[in-house]
């Protein structure tokens, strides 16, 4: 099968080595390249300049094939501690524990003035028990539920973000709200698409093959899949795919396994690894 990407060029993590699209060579100062840190499970953070933003990074233990940051790192992204001190914006796919939990990003927003959190109201609602009585942090609460197959683009913070009503996978979560983003960063546009039903069907109808997603952040089980790799090289064409979410304890074969299944692309397996775009 012929690898999706352009060229292997885009393997080398310096942003210089990317081709921009002349639309973006316009705005030379948005064109520094983002740098996206792995946390855990789906969890990781975006950066470029002064500008972070974190999407499913705050959660707590939630079974034994899910992974955790080091208590240090889990410390620091809590109480929004270097590097986790300067976060714009605070992303959740949906309120499943290994994605989210209500009592980390309490503590996040209230020792972050800066953060917004945008997500559904699902997680809100979630979030509000775990917040005093008046609090301040109302207005940075932002519930954006978005129907299937829908979409809405909003600037948060001078982020732009776009989110994609994806449901969740499997029929037992039907009524789970669920939300993909795609972030524009750096001169950069990232996609996460948390644990979406990633089917032709869901997908196809947001045409994100012709949205120019420079970094696609799919689960492991998307990547491998038969189906996946189709929905990705016909209806999303990204010039990189990072697969993660890998099971605690699995093996260090599974990146060459995402390797044979898509050439060129990589797995995020360690916390913190940080990579360049």
């Amino acid at each position: 099968m012929t690898s999706f990407l352009p060229r292997p060029a885009v393997l080398v993590f310096a942003a210089a080595t990317l081709a921009i699209d002349p639309a973006r060579a316009q705005n030379p100062a948005r064109q520094d390249g983002v740098s996206i840190t792995f946390l855990a499970n789906e969890g990781v953070m975006l950066s470029s300049g002064s500008k972070r933003v974190l999407i499913d990074a705050l959660f707590l233990r939630y079974g034994p094939e899910y992974a955790m940051p080091a208590d240090s790192t889990r410390a620091a992204l809590e109480r929004a501690r270097a590097p986790f001190d300067s976060v714009d914006l605070v992303l959740v796919t949906h309120r499943h524990g290994d994605h989210f939990h209500p009592a980390p990003v309490a503590t996040h927003l209230m020792a972050n003035s800066r953060a917004t959190l945008v997500t559904s109201t699902q997680v809100i609602d979630s979030l509000r028990g775990r917040l005093p009585a008046g609090s301040s942090l109302a207005p940075r609460l932002m519930a954006r539920t978005t129907a299937a197959g829908a979409r809405r683009r909003e600037v948060i913070n001078g982020i732009q973000v776009e989110l994609l009503g994806l449901p969740h996978a499997g029929m037992r979560h039907r009524g789970v709200e669920h939300l993909g983003y795609i972030v524009d960063l750096g001169g950069r546009r990232v996609l996460h698409v948390g644990d979406a039903e990633f089917t032709e069907e869901t997908v196809a109808p947001f045409r994100l093959d012709t949205a120019r997603i420079d970094v696609a952040l799919l689960p492991v089980w998307v990547v491998t899949s038969v189906e996946g790799r189709r929905v990705i090289e016909r209806w999303i064409r990204p010039r990189q795919v990072v697969a993660f979410h890998v099971e605690e304890g699995q093996p260090e074969r599974v990146p060459r396994e995402v390797q044979a299944a898509l050439p060129g692309a990589i797995t995020f397996m360690r916390s913190l690894e940080t990579r360049r775009w």
